[in-house]
């Protein structure tokens, strides 16, 4: 059986001492920390995320140009090899031109030289035909 009396009164004073003393050493400055460290905990979170979201935005930002510049070089490639094929087909044409002139010319040349050989030949065959023809005949042909 339990007998109530003064000691229990005594101790239960104690024990609501103790626990208000605990509780102004203790347990407020050990919540406190609790509650400080985690909105320190919360505002890095916060932070992170923010961070996060900068770096895909910049990250995005980041494609964009790399693609916008991918294009520009496309663009600019086929610029240059449009150019390019222009200033090749201009050479050809060029050299083509060249070389037409360059046959034409020798083909005049040649007609010349030929006409100039034909009219030796002709100036040089009537007294090779005498000649021929006087010893042929025996007798001189006039």
């Amino acid at each position: 059986m339990i007998q109530l009396n003064f000691t229990l009164f005594i101790q239960l004073i104690n024990f609501l001492l103790l626990l208000v003393i605990l509780n102004a050493i203790l347990y407020k400055p050990i919540l406190a920390k609790i509650r400080e460290r985690e909105a320190r905990i919360k505002g890095d979170r916060d932070k992170a995320k923010e961070l996060a979201e900068k770096i895909d935005v910049e990250e995005n930002r980041h494609q964009q140009q790399l693609a916008a510049a991918r294009q520009t070089a496309a663009q600019e490639k086929a610029a240059l090899l449009a150019e390019a094929k222009k200033k090749e087909a201009d050479v050809l044409e060029a050299a083509k031109a060249d070389a037409s002139r360059i046959v034409e010319d020798m083909k005049k040349a040649i007609q010349a030289d030929a006409e100039e050989v034909r009219k030796t030949l002709q100036t040089q065959m009537t007294p090779l035909a005498q000649s021929i023809a006087q010893k042929l005949l025996g007798r001189a042909v006039s």
